[in-house]
Order: C-alpha cells, then sequence, then structure tokens
C-alpha cells in the first residue's frame, strides 16, 4: 500500500512538473514566434519582398513559416510545416497586406520522458529493496517474539531455565535482556527454596530422631527416665526454638505492617546487657557496656531481633574468662550498635556464608550448643527492612565484631 502510493504521488508531481514545463515552452514560443514577424515586418518595404528573402534559411531552421500578403498575393517563407496538425501562429498587418507566421506547438513533456522513466525505475528498486528489508525485519521479529512466548510458556510450567536471548530488532532485545534477567532471578529464588526446603528437613529430623531414639529407649527400659528427660527436653527445646525462628524470618519475607517508633536505642541496648549479663556471668564471661544518647524513629521489635542475635551469638563461642562489650554510639550520622567479643572468630571465607540460612563454620557443627543457623539470617533480613545493615569484623581465636548500621537522616 506504501509503495503504490508512493509510485502515484511521484507520478501525478511528474505530470504536474511536465505541465508546468510544457506551458513554459509555449509561452517562450510565442515570443520568439513575435520577435521573428516584427522583424519580418520591418523588413517588408513599400510592398517589396526582397528584403525578406533573407530571412528564409533562419526561418527553416527554426521550424517556422512565414506567409506575407500583399495586394491579395501569398507567398510563403521557411518551413511550409507540412502535415502539422498543431500550430501556434501571429499574425501582423502591414502595408497592402499582412504577415502570418506559424510554428508547431511543442509537444515535448518536461522534464523529458525518458528521465521520468529512469527515476520511475530508481525509485522502484529503492521501493523493492525497502520492502524486503522490512519483510525479512518483520519475519525475524516474529520469529523472535515466538521464542519469546514459547519462553514464557517454559517459566509458567515452572522451567526457569527458558531464556530468550539476545539478537532481533532493538526493542526485542531489551524485551529479552529483561526477560532472561528475571528468569535468572526465578531461577534462583527456586534453587534457594529447595535447598531450604532440604535444610529444614535435615534440621527438623536431627532432634525429632533424637526425641524417637529416647523415648523408645525409656520405653525398652533400657536407659532410666531421669537420663533421658534432659535430652528429651533439650531437643524439644530445639525443636520450638526453630518453629520459632521459621516463623519470624517468615514474617519478615512477606510484607506487612511497619510498627515505627521514636526508640531510645541507648536504652534499649542497655536493657538487652542488664537482661543478658548474669547468664554471661554465670558462664564467666565479662559482659560490658558502652553506649551514648541515640534516638531514632525506627521499629524497635526488630532492633531487638538483630542485637539478640547478635548477643545470643556472642555468648555462644565466647570461652569462660573472655569478655563481650555491647556499644551504642554516633559515627558519622549513622548509628551504630555493636556486640564485640573475644571469642573464637570467624575465618575470612566464611564470613559472608554466616548469613546464609542454616550456615554453621566447622567450630559450630555442634547441633545441640550450635543454634539453630537462622539466628544472622533473620538479623541481615531485619537490618534490610529498618533500612540498615550489618557489618562485620572477624579474625580466627581473636573474636568478632557485628554491628547493626542504621541511618540517622
Amino acid at each position: 500500500m506504501g509503495v503504490s502510493s508512493t509510485i502515484a504521488a511521484l507520478l501525478v508531481t511528474f505530470a504536474i512538473a511536465g505541465t508546468i514545463g510544457s506551458s513554459r515552452s509555449a509561452q517562450d514560443q510565442r515570443t520568439e514566434n513575435a520577435a521573428m514577424i516584427e522583424l519580418l515586418a520591418s523588413s517588408v518595404s513599400g510592398g517589396s519582398l526582397a528584403n525578406i528573402g533573407q530571412y528564409r534559411g533562419l526561418l527553416a531552421a527554426e521550424r517556422q513559416r512565414a506567409v506575407v500578403t500583399i495586394n491579395g498575393q501569398s507567398t510563403i517563407f521557411g518551413d511550409p510545416l507540412q502535415g502539422e496538425r498543431h500550430l501556434l501562429t501571429v499574425s501582423v498587418p502591414i502595408k497592402g497586406g499582412s504577415i502570418t507566421l506559424a510554428s508547431p506547438v511543442a509537444k515535448s513533456f518536461d522534464p523529458p520522458f525518458e528521465i521520468v522513466l529512469l527515476t520511475l525505475g530508481v525509485l522502484l528498486v529503492v521501493l523493492g529493496s525497502v520492502f524486503l528489508a522490512n519483510r525479512t525485519a518483520n519475519r525475524q521479529t516474529r520469529l523472535r517474539v515466538e521464542d519469546a512466548v514459547r519462553a514464557a510458556e517454559r517459566v509458567s510450567m515452572g522451567d526457569f531455565t527458558a531464556r530468550i536471548g539476545s539478537g532481533g530488532p532493538e526493542p526485542i532485545v531489551r524485551l529479552g535482556s529483561a526477560f532472561d534477567a528475571m528468569a535468572a532471578r526465578l531461577e534462583s529464588i527456586d534453587r534457594e527454596q529447595r535447598e531450604f526446603l532440604a535444610d529444614l528437613a535435615h534440621e527438623i529430623a536431627t532432634p525429632i530422631q533424637a526425641l524417637s531414639g529416647f523415648s523408645q529407649a525409656v520405653i525398652d527400659g533400657t536407659i532410666p527416665t531421669d537420663t533421658a528427660q534432659a535430652a528429651i527436653e533439650s531437643q524439644t527445646a530445639r525443636l520450638s526454638e526453630l518453629l520459632d525462628e521459621l516463623t519470624q524470618l517468615r514474617s519478615l519475607d512477606a510484607p506487612g505492617e511497619s510498627h515505627v517508633s521514636e526508640v531510645d536505642l541507648e536504652a534499649l541496648t542497655n536493657s538487652l546487657y542488664v537482661e543478658f549479663k548474669p547468664i554471661a556471668t554465670a558462664a564467666g564471661i565479662d559482659m560490658q557496656f558502652r553506649g551514648e544518647s541515640v534516638t531514632l524513629l525506627t521499629e524497635q521489635n526488630l532492633v531487638e531481633t538483630v542485637l539478640r542475635n547478635f548477643i545470643t551469638n556472642a555468648l555462644r563461642y565466647t570461652p569462660r574468662g573472655k569478655q563481650i562489650i555491647i556499644g551504642c554510639k554516633v559515627i558519622h550520622q549513622r548509628a551504630v550498635l555493636s556486640v564485640t567479643d573475644t571469642g573464637l572468630g570467624i575465618a575470612a571465607e566464611h564470613q559472608q556464608r554466616i548469613f546464609d540460612r542454616f550456615f554453621r563454620t566447622t567450630e559450630a557443627r555442634d547441633r545441640i550448643s550450635g543454634g539453630t543457623g537462622l539466628g544472622l539470617t533473620i538479623a541481615r533480613r531485619a537490618a534490610h527492612s529498618l533500612g540498615g545493615h550489618i557489618e562485620l569484623e572477624s579474625e580466627l581465636d581473636q573474636g568478632s565484631d557485628f554491628r547493626l548500621v542504621l541511618p540517622l537522616i
């Protein structure tokens, strides 16, 4: 449709230009005839045709015919113009008669028809190339869209390895890049969920197996009830702690209503120090508090969640005779709540992975004393929800410094 319209518009343009050009040629021819007839009229003197004869060659060369009529006698000079049907004529009176000058009407197309055909030929080649290029591009676009549809169908069926890939028109390239990034993210989430479920099954299986074993031993009478009681209570407490932390982790993952209020961070950290101080003293650990006044509009329960995890870990991995310091201060317009210990420390290669669910270092593989492996994961999620982050500095056998950093503005 576009090609036909373009050709038609070009033809109309050439027709208009040709008509204008032909009219201009006819006007030029009239002017030329007028000038020639005046010249001939001035050469006729006293009815003598002698002087006009000198213009015979010029008239013939210009394809003009002059008819001089004097006293009823007509004489023709120049081109006789035989067979010409369309003539442009002009007449002037002279003494004793008249002069009539005729010339054929110019019928040539301006611009020349050959030029029109040549231009049309070039135009058709160009339009043909454009048509083929558009057809190829449309075919490629259609194929890429079909690839995208197939990839989307695979993802909808749970195959998160599907990719569109690059190639094709620029909008399809952007679509492919965005889709592939989304699919990669979904694949990562799916893998994490599978790993989480596998780890969770393992974590739950351990205390359940222990409970089952001790219960059966008590039933069989191979272990006294008093001996099995402590182990059963320990594993029951472990299951309860695991379920509590799973519930807490789920609540952090699911968006919900925030409870923001003005919190005195110094008072909060000091209250936790007072709560855990007797536990530290009983374990032979020197616990201290060093704080300064910091007030912040935040969610108190999330801040407390992070600090409790820090303190619990410090107590778990700090030997008797070592020290734990709970701190609260402002550094560079940021509130920094820290728990520093002189305990086992964490190797450099483990300092990022300890925030992963159920990860434990080699030194913390004892599942009875090593916690659930979810504490730091919960702490990191809570810090993110607060708009802050966790910093860690640790050296093996020297201790660790966990810090919750919250912006003041």
